[in-house]
């Protein structure tokens, strides 16, 4: 049976220490532990039986800490199979007592980078000792038992208590979630040090991943879902219901789409995709003119906002159903009048973009894909003016802000725009030509005259049906990538037709 005689405790952490005290004291524990860990444990209880690593090594901490449990005393106690004569004797030759228990925690390094500590503090903050401590110990978990986190003393406490035995099931168990420790501290290190450089695409990395909690469900209701850190969380919930899988997703788009945009932005996403989008020298104008996109998928969407939330842009806000409100700030007044409206997610978003991931993930069954983030942004330099008709510079801004909206929605995506705002949106249709039918269908009801309407294409034309459905409603301005084999031809029914074209040599699509 396993029996628990000495105990090797060195934490940076001491939270929860202190419940094991009564059983250390109780069945005579011996304690071995580093120099701060020591003196905690002797201060909550004076009883206890501690002897510190360097006493019992008869070697010093030195190199300020750097090396005080890397000695084969420690580890020799810790990786000896009790059931192997050998290492028996070999531990007896060498005064080697045996460890059944581990409790170890690492410094703080994590917390170090989320507090931007100078990179000498970030340093010093990496551990060495402790993860070969806790590796050695779940190595060898047939004969020891390793802690490494607060919780775990509790679990542990409550086996106690329920006079359990602590058999091989619950010390492999606890191993377990002691690699996982140290597998997630040793790439946070790793992924600090690749914020560096452009290396991440060149070789095998590891993605450190942070359990947050679990989510209520997700895309659906059948579907399990959690929600992992995945570097800085720029998100700070302020009201409302916890967080869905499908808010999150949202976010993310409305979040990106907004802040790419210029002046008073607001942006508001459904399912994914932006379904009202606008620009202008006003933030409750902008969000008038979003909502009047589409203001059926509106209901229930998530509203972004570039700029800190103002109390007449609340108001208009509190008129209709919205699921979650961003915004830089929200303030205490302008919290007030939104949070009548019951549930309503209100986040703060905290611009930072040095420190947003450059690259996402996408699974499939079989891989995890990564890619670089699509930060390519369609300039004035980008456009190339290919119709004989050139665009006014009105009609230039037009086409560059829709060419950004254009880049969010998924495709086959068109977008119509019209005085910086999305008119119509054709999204995720599996033919050009059909996305194109949608966004005419939803945009063009509600405009009597066309004539500065743009037409936006995160795709080049592979055939002049396009052009013909623009001749059909009388839309004069087209902006795509370009690139067809087609090109030619395209131009020359443009031209045909009168219509206006522009080529950004930039494909932006969105699956």
């Amino acid at each position: 049976m396993f029996k628990i005689k000495n105990a090797l405790i060195s934490v940076s952490d001491k939270s929860n220490l202190e419940l094991l005290s009564p059983f250390f004291e109780k069945h005579k524990i011996k304690i071995y532990s580093s120099g701060g860990t020591a003196k905690y444990l002797n201060k909550i209880n004076s009883n206890l039986d501690v002897t510190e690593i360097s006493k019992f090594t008869n070697f010093p901490e030195i190199l300020d800490g750097r090396v005080k449990t890397l000695h084969p005393m420690i580890h020799g106690g810790i990786l000896a199979k009790r059931s192997n004569k050998k290492h028996i004797a070999d531990c007896k030759k060498n005064n080697i007592s045996f460890f059944d228990l581990v409790i170890v925690n690492l410094y703080p390094f994590e917390q170090s980078i989320d507090n931007n500590e100078s990179i000498e503090s970030c340093i010093e903050n990496i551990d060495i000792g402790g993860p070969t401590l806790i590796r050695s110990a779940a190595k060898n978990f047939e004969n020891v038992l390793v802690i490494v986190s607060k919780s775990q003393i509790v679990s542990l406490i409550k086996i106690l208590q329920e006079n359990k035995e602590i058999n091989t099931k619950i010390r492999k168990n606890f191993a377990r979630e002691a690699f996982k420790y140290t597998a997630y501290y040793e790439s946070i290190i790793s992924n600090w040090f690749n914020e560096e450089d452009d290396s991440f695409f060149s070789h095998d990395v590891a993605l450190p991943m942070k359990k947050i909690r679990d989510l209520r469900y997700g895309e659906n209701p059948h579907q399990k879902a959690s929600v992992f850190k995945f570097g800085k969380n720029n998100l700070n919930q302020l009201s409302g219901k916890e967080m869905s899988f499908n808010n999150i997703n949202d976010i993310d788009v409305a979040t990106s789409l907004a802040f790419e945009l210029n002046n008073s932005s607001c942006v508001i996403v459904k399912h994914g995709n932006p379904c009202g989008v606008a620009v202008s020298d006003s933030q409750s104008k902008s969000y008038k003119l979003a909502f009047a996109t589409d203001p059926v998928s509106a209901f229930g969407g998530i509203v972004a906002f570039n700029e800190n939330l103002n109390i007449k842009t609340a108001k208009k806000i509190l008129k209709n159903f919205t699921e979650v409100v961003i915004a830089p700030k929200i303030s205490k007044s302008v919290r007030e009048i939104l949070i009548r409206k019951k549930n309503l997610i209100l986040i703060e978003y905290k611009k930072n973009r040095e420190k947003i991931k450059n690259y996402e993930l996408k699974t499939s069954q079989n891989f995890l894909m990564v890619q670089e983030r699509n930060s390519k942004k369609v300039l004035k330099k980008n456009l190339v003016f290919v119709t004989k008709e050139k665009p006014n510079s009105n009609e230039i801004e037009d086409m560059l802000f829709g060419s950004i909206v254009c880049k969010f929605v998924n495709s086959n995506a068109v977008v119509l725009v019209e005085g910086k705002k999305v008119i119509g949106i054709g999204v995720g249709q599996t033919n050009r030509i059909q996305a194109a039918k949608h966004a005419i269908k939803k945009g063009l009801k509600k405009i009597k005259n066309v004539k500065n309407v743009v037409l936006v294409s995160d795709g080049f034309f592979p055939f002049p049906d396009i052009i013909d459905l623009c001749k059909k409603v009388s839309l004069r301005l087209i902006v795509q990538p370009g690139g067809s084999i087609r090109d030619k031809e395209i131009i020359q029914r443009a031209d045909k037709e009168q219509i206006k074209m522009v080529f950004t040599g930039i494909r932006n699509f969105k699956h």
